[in-house]
């Protein structure tokens, strides 16, 4: 029986590999023959040759025949197509018995939707961090949260302090927390107009921003000081929906162990008058 290209594309719509098909149909031509006659024949390599019929061995269509050298002797291609047979007929009907609850265990979520990814940016150079959280600050909707450092008071007020004012004012509630000292008490009283504002006894070497549990930024300033356009800073931002959640929440925290910062009274009023105030820390 010749190895042809047709004949080989037939065993291998059964299972059987490029090199299992030529390797049978050439022991069904040679009828029993030793490992080595069959290259010549199904053209597969010597280096395969042994391995392959060990492969057909175990698929059921070749016989291993205990002689010296070892010899191969075909297996009725019938044979091999009623086991073949009988494997689908089980494997049918344990997919019958268990359709139902194969069916429950791998259906579709309810939730009609993959759940919500938001994207990652890296921003560089504090205008550009700043222009950023202008835009945060745009769209906030219930509560905007900062943490800073001694410097933050100083670049909120003079890079921000127009949006914050602007959002206060639409009944956004702002919660800002620093370390605060002597060094920053007008930039403090100043902010306190439209924030609460807590005072934190620790250093943080990176400021947190958070809108509504929808937005976080998180910046490195570069260098640490009072200017609110000048820096090589380094942020990250997203708008990822689990992640801005976890990290607003991680700034609640802080703000909310910090110690209270006493509101700058509007001029000409009496606000605040008759309330235990906290002062700003010392130096």
């Amino acid at each position: 029986m010749p190895v042809t290209q047709d004949r080989i594309q037939k065993l291998k719509s059964f299972g059987l590999t490029d090199y299992q098909a030529r390797a049978y149909l050439a022991l069904l031509d040679l009828g029993a023959a030793a490992g080595s006659q069959i290259p010549a024949h199904s053209r597969v390599p010597r280096t395969r040759v042994y391995e392959t019929m060990q492969q057909l061995h175990e698929k059921g269509l070749v016989q291993i025949l205990p002689e010296k050298p070892v010899r191969y002797k075909p297996v009725p291609f019938g044979n091999y197509l009623r086991a073949l047979a009988e494997d689908h007929r089980r494997t049918a009907q344990q997919l019958s018995v268990n359709a139902a609850a194969l069916a429950r265990e791998f259906s579709v979520s309810p939730q009609g939707s993959p759940e919500e990814r938001g994207r990652f940016e890296a921003l560089y150079g504090r205008r550009n961090v700043r222009d950023r959280l202008v835009e945060m600050y745009g769209h906030a909707e219930t509560e905007v949260i900062a943490i800073g450092s001694v410097h933050s008071p100083a670049r909120i007020l003079h890079g921000l302090g127009q949006e914050l004012e602007e959002r206060a004012a639409s009944g956004v509630r702002v919660r800002l927390a620093f370390y605060t000292n002597t060094n920053n008490e007008a930039e403090v009283r100043a902010l306190s107009r439209n924030a609460e504002i807590r005072h934190i006894d620790f250093f943080t070497p990176v400021d947190r921003y958070g809108v509504d549990g929808r937005q976080f930024l998180m910046c490195h300033p570069i260098p640490d000081d009072d200017s609110p356009f000048r820096g090589e800073d380094i942020a990250i931002w997203t708008d990822d929906p689990a992640i801005a959640t976890a990290m607003e929440q991680m700034a609640e925290r802080i703000w909310e162990i910090g110690t209270r910062v006493a509101p700058k009274p509007r001029q000409g009023g009496d606000a605040g008058k008759g309330r235990r105030v906290t002062p700003l820390a010392g130096p």
